[in-house]
């Protein structure tokens, strides 16, 4: 079964936490954890799993970016606005549905949203040359932000995708995850990149669905 947004909307909430970063005189508008919950559910502070992505994509607060203030030093405690879920956040409720979940967490390799993977780049290049790394919960400075999530979730679930140009950061924040959790994920070919849960066609979505389903209630078995 493959839900259309409409019917997961009816289905779950999504709430997000977000900021502008200002680097350089360059504004980038940033995202710093996003939440899924299941309507009428009872309210939950354990997540049942977190989520360890690229970057946002197209998840946007209800309310428009002129709300979201500028972010002042490092990344504090943010309020979370209800926020308009993107193809991703519909792929993970979809497996949300198959596990039965009530409530997961998604963090990023980096907190700025872009839309295309060139941006990404960009944004990526742009925060090196200027030394500035509060874009991401795995720099140092944000360990423990980055350790209490990983810590409260049930399991953690990597899908960073496969681009070969995030190899760096993703054996970084692969090694910084394995030491404080195991982590679980379709793994690439290429090691530590890890299938993403939305890969476009509806053919490929299913069959994420399917073998992500399998490898956990696979290790539910085993526990």
């Amino acid at each position: 079964m493959f839900q259309s947004a409409k019917e997961l909307e009816n289905l779950f909430n999504t709430e997000a936490a977000f900021y502008k970063l200002q680097t350089h005189g360059k504004i980038h508008l940033c995202r710093s954890l996003a939440a899924v919950r299941r309507k009428g559910a009872e309210i939950e502070e354990e997540p049942d799993a977190l989520f360890v992505l690229l970057n946002p994509g197209g998840c946007l607060p209800v309310d428009r970016e002129e709300t979201i203030s500028m972010l002042t030093g490092e990344v504090e405690v943010l309020p979370m606005l209800q926020a308009t879920p993107d193809n991703t956040m519909y792929q993970l409720m979809r497996l949300m549905e198959r596990m039965g979940w009530n409530y997961i967490e998604i963090i990023n390799l980096t907190d700025v949203l872009t839309g295309k993977f060139e941006d990404y780049l960009e944004g990526q290049e742009w925060m090196k040359l200027h030394h500035d790394n509060r874009h991401s919960i795995f720099s140092i400075d944000r360990y423990p932000e980055l350790l209490e999530r990983v810590e409260k979730a049930g399991v953690v679930i990597a899908g960073w995708g496969t681009k070969l140009k995030i190899s760096s950061a993703a054996e970084e924040a692969n090694m910084i995850l394995w030491e404080i959790a195991e982590v679980k994920g379709l793994r690439y070919k290429q090691h530590p990149l890890y299938y993403h849960p939305f890969p476009w066609l509806q053919t490929k979505c299913v069959m994420w669905l399917d073998d992500m389903e399998e490898q956990l209630k696979l290790v539910g078995e085993v526990v």
